[in-house]
């Protein structure tokens, strides 16, 4: 799952680099930063798995999770920041997802000097187009991938061109081996999340998960599940933005813009088929769908359903309203969608989760 070798984060970047295509010329200098991470905070690594490995492991959860799901863009990060306000609850942040695995003994000293630098240079949170706060919810297979996990997608967000493969075998048709590891990858990470915490119930938002829901839901009985979802063609457009940052920012390989639209198109279809075929199963008070506008036009109305039909007690209104008011005016995005995509986009995702 995680190993406890000297160096194998470093090892396994090179074990994927070779066996994912290698890197472009352009993109040499992000994964010599890839590389200059895991050699620098190996030492770091080896002693957070001394110290807390064994407390981590023997901490059973004393809430079952939360988990947001939803496809890329679709209102997740914003879903997952309204439930974080919870004093009950904790969540991953950019910093512990991206220091997953040090984040113990580097959060307390590491984080204010990254904060500061980040300052000074007006450094931005491009996917989030906000300024860099390292304690913004962040994705929990992020943190896996951190964690030096085979069993992580996000290595596809890292080898682009092979982002489908690895879509395929973690999280739309895996392997009985693959399945059992991202499971028992993302339950340590579960663990040391709420033992950092004091044992607080945990929030995950990753929404490959989203395909997933059935294998969640069978390895947590009592856990519950949010589905947001958002108008097609925002999350379409809203999706080629990503791209356009995890090729600029994270990816070692490139891709056309043809191809970064049929990455969208297939896996848009791909994750809410699959989420369809599932939630039939689940019974009302373990899986409530909400609609991004809804939660954006009126949270706390929205917030105060799903607490409901959950059963996670009251809601937090002071929190939740002094977040509101803190929040600049929201001014809706304007796409231009050319009649071609418009055509495709009908086609391919017709019937999945509302009309476009």
């Amino acid at each position: 799952m995680i190993s406890k070798w000297p160096y194998a984060p470093l090892f396994l970047l090179l074990s994927m680099t070779w066996k994912n295509g290698g890197v472009s010329a352009r993109r040499l200098g992000v994964w010599l930063l890839y590389v200059l991470r895991y050699t620098c905070f190996e030492p770091l690594r080896l002693a957070e798995r001394l110290v807390y490995d064994r407390a981590i492991r023997s901490h059973e959860l004393p809430s079952a999770p939360v988990f947001v799901l939803g496809h890329w863009r679709s209102g997740t990060s914003f879903l997952q920041t309204l439930l974080s306000l919870d004093p009950r609850f904790t969540t991953s942040t950019i910093y512990r997802s991206l220091f997953s695995d040090v984040f113990y003994l580097t959060e307390g000293w590491f984080k204010p000097i990254l904060g500061v630098c980040g300052r000074i240079l007006g450094i931005q949170y491009a996917i989030q187009r906000a300024p860099l706060d390292f304690d913004l919810p962040a994705e929990g297979d992020l943190a896996l991938c951190c964690l030096s996990s085979r069993y992580s997608y996000t290595w596809g967000h890292v080898f682009p061109a092979r982002f489908n493969q690895w879509m395929q075998q973690l999280v739309f048709a895996p392997s009985e081996s693959a399945r059992a590891g991202w499971l028992d990858t993302c339950d340590y990470f579960l663990r040391k999340l709420s033992y950092r915490a004091g044992g607080k119930r945990v929030v995950l938002k990753s929404p490959g998960d989203t395909a997933r829901l059935a294998m969640l839901a069978e390895r947590y009985p009592e856990a519950t599940f949010i589905y947001i979802h958002r108008q097609p063609e925002a999350v379409f457009h809203s999706n080629r933005y990503l791209w356009k940052v995890v090729l600029q920012d994270h990816g070692v390989q490139s891709l056309t813009q043809e191809q970064v639209d049929d990455l969208i198109i297939e896996n848009y279809a791909a994750l809410l088929s699959r989420y369809e075929a599932q939630r039939e199963a689940m019974p009302p008070e373990r899986l409530v769908e909400v609609g991004y506008a809804a939660l954006r036009d009126e949270p706390l109305e929205v917030l105060t359903q799903i607490y409901g039909q959950l059963g996670l007690g009251d809601v937090p209104k002071e929190e939740i309203e002094r977040f509101i008011l803190q929040q600049r005016k929201y001014s809706p995005q304007t796409y231009d969608t050319t009649p071609a995509i418009r055509a495709r986009l009908a086609e391919a995702w017709v019937g999945l989760r509302g009309p476009l």
